[in-house]
């Protein structure tokens, strides 16, 4: 089995080392990103499975990273899952609408978290 890159954006550094350790532990490799525009490098310049990407953060939010990867020939197939601590269905459909893959509300469980990843991973392949 091929081992999957997923690259986290989140503007916590607790999130990113949270979530970078629970998927190294479940055999994925992690990149990480703490703001939106490097995040936007990382999946041009890195081949990327998947991407868990928070909502609220400085200078791009991640609505505005998610309507640059799903406009970008390069990135549009890349599924993304979203990980914020908004928990408006109003900002659940506004992500999904855009092409979002997933929402998930922090605090999540792991588990949680790990099944659902898979799956987009798995959509995404189909």
């Amino acid at each position: 089995m091929t081992t999957r890159n997923i690259l986290i954006i989140d503007d916590s550094q607790t999130i990113l080392k949270v979530v970078s350790e629970m998927l190294k532990n479940n055999g994925f490799r992690v990149s990480t990103a703490s703001n939106g525009k490097e995040g936007l490098e990382k999946a041009l310049n890195e081949h990327i499975d998947a991407i868990i990407l928070d909502k609220i953060m400085p200078e791009m939010d991640g609505n505005e990273v998610l309507e640059k990867l799903k406009n970008n020939p390069a990135t549009k197939k890349i599924p993304v899952m979203m990980l914020t601590a908004l928990s408006n269905i109003m900002e659940i459909s506004k992500s999904l609408e855009m092409g979002a893959y997933d929402y998930i509300v922090k605090p999540f469980d792991n588990d949680n978290l790990l099944v659902r990843l898979n799956n987009i991973i798995n959509k995404a392949e189909k």
